[in-house]
């Protein structure tokens, strides 16, 4: 028996879950199907998580339409989902004449889409700034409302505020056919068949595959390249406390090499190397990926320490199209098969995503009534970190678990794991991302068995079944007793 949903979101990215919170504020039946173990784990799980001010983006892109609308909703959307974001800035260098040519063009569009307090600044002023930054610039162009999100409590944000509001979520749902059939589709997955009236194909790096399998492809995916990020220590997350950008190339200023410091307090390192990728699920790290960042970094904040301080990298493949912009429409062929193929900014232009998905579902005759009852808010996990004394005092008096730090490099209590797991979290990875634990110095060395014992007690199984982030990723092979 197949289960029933009015919409279907394939894709548990940052997409496919602002779409999801974006349709709960209405009377309509939507399932979110997610591959992979938990949601933000493609394209999200990669992202710098940068909120762009739109600068960079030319006029007449659909990137710089949404990154403008999206930039007008923020504001109020933080506030409403408690989301981790901090509005840091961002100084652009210039170190020749080319490159100050091209910080007056990207002056000009920020000017034309009414970005606030952009100027260029020089020598002295920049140094006021970012002491660490090279003198060797000539200028920088200062951006004071771009900021940085933490791009997991954003996606969680998304999906636990649209479960909350009826949106139904299935991870570990990989869709394996579709069917078009007498106004609907029939959608074949590892678990259960699904009939949908509309489909939004959030599908990320598999969107062309997943428009294949409905007869809808007018469209191709690419990922010749793959893109890795490193992790400084926050030992020396304070030494820059603006996201510091160079041009990589003058004729893509959407290109850029970066040292940005994180929500957590580090610093992400990042630089547009062109490391061939070696299929869709190529992740590997590459040692001269990480040579060539520092390599490249260094003309922007030359007497920072990266060698000594790395303690994390990552790397991932971005789902460019061969179209150059975003993509958000009905399928000429199947006007109730909703494409949603985004390269970055997808973070910076979620909220309006939602928006512009749910007018073209209106258009094609999904019908919307709003719902009385929509809550648009949402707490985010208690940190212990960031709680002040009388804050703990409370907390530890109603439930002591808050008590117990078990991440002692991050400083997670067992208080917050268990809220972890209660708001969806069933891997270790699952617990990093919306707390921190295991994100620290250590990586996870002393943390990760308490960690897994807590999962395995919150779950109920045995903890042979925990996993780092699901199929295949087993900590533990058996029980050995001596």
């Amino acid at each position: 028996m197949s289960i029933k949903a009015h919409v279907l979101i394939i894709g548990g990215g940052i997409a496919g879950t602002s779409i999801a919170r974006e349709l709960s504020k209405y009377e309509v039946d939507v399932l979110l199907v997610e591959k992979e173990a938990d949601v933000g784990w493609g394209q999200t799980k990669v992202s710098y998580a940068i909120r762009h001010p739109g600068a960079r983006w030319s006029p007449g892109t659909l990137a710089r339409e949404l990154i403008v609308k999206s930039n007008l909703i923020f504001d109020r959307l933080v506030e409403e989902l408690d989301i981790d974001f901090k509005r840091c800035g961002e100084l652009i260098l210039a170190f020749n004449p080319d490159e100050l040519e091209c910080l007056k063009v990207m002056k000009s569009r920020g000017e034309q889409i009414q970005v606030q307090g952009l100027e260029i600044i020089e020598g002295s002023e920049i140094q006021r700034l970012e002491p660490l930054v090279s003198s060797g610039a000539i200028a920088a162009l200062h951006m004071p409302t771009a900021g940085i999100f933490n791009p997991f409590d954003l996606i969680h944000a998304f999906y636990e505020n649209a479960g909350e509001n009826g949106v139904r979520m299935w991870t570990d749902t990989e869709v394996l056919g579709i069917v078009p059939e007498k106004g609907q589709f029939i959608v074949e997955t590892n678990r259960e068949e699904i009939e949908a009236a509309f489909i939004i194909n959030a599908a990320g790096l598999y969107a062309q595959k997943i428009a294949q399998m409905a007869g809808t492809d007018n469209f191709k995916i690419k990922y010749p390249t793959k893109a890795s990020c490193f992790i400084l220590d926050r030992a020396v997350g304070d030494r820059v406390g603006t996201i510091v950008t160079g041009l990589a190339d003058l004729n893509a200023f959407h290109r850029f090499k970066a040292v940005i410091p994180t929500y957590g307090g580090n610093l992400l390192l990042y630089s547009p190397i062109p490391e061939p990728s070696h299929g869709i699920d190529d992740r590997a790290v590459e040692k001269r990926s990480f040579q060539m960042t520092c390599e490249s970094l260094r003309s922007l904040v030359p007497d920072l320490d990266f060698e000594g301080h790395l303690i994390a990298s990552f790397s991932g493949l971005t789902a460019r199209n061969d179209r150059g912009d975003f993509i958000i429409e009905a399928s000429e062929k199947q006007d109730r098969f909703i494409h949603v193929a985004l390269p970055p900014p997808g973070i910076t232009c979620s909220p309006a995503i939602g928006k512009r998905v749910t007018k073209i579902l209106k258009k094609n005759g999904l019908v919307l009534k709003e719902r009385a009852d929509f809550n648009p808010h949402r707490k985010r996990i208690r940190s212990a970190r960031n709680a002040s004394t009388e804050e703990m005092v409370r907390w530890v008096k109603k439930d002591v678990r808050y008590g117990r730090i078990v991440c002692r490099c991050e400083e997670v209590t067992e208080g917050e794991i268990v809220e972890a797991v209660g708001r969806g979290a069933s891997t270790l990875d699952g617990v990093k991302f919306r707390t921190r634990a295991g994100m620290g110095r250590c990586q996870g060395n002393f943390c990760t068995p308490p960690i897994t014992d807590l999962l395995a007690k919150e779950m109920r199984c045995p903890v042979e079944r925990i996993t780092k982030k699901g199929k295949g990723s087993n900590l533990l092979i058996d029980k050995r007793y001596h």
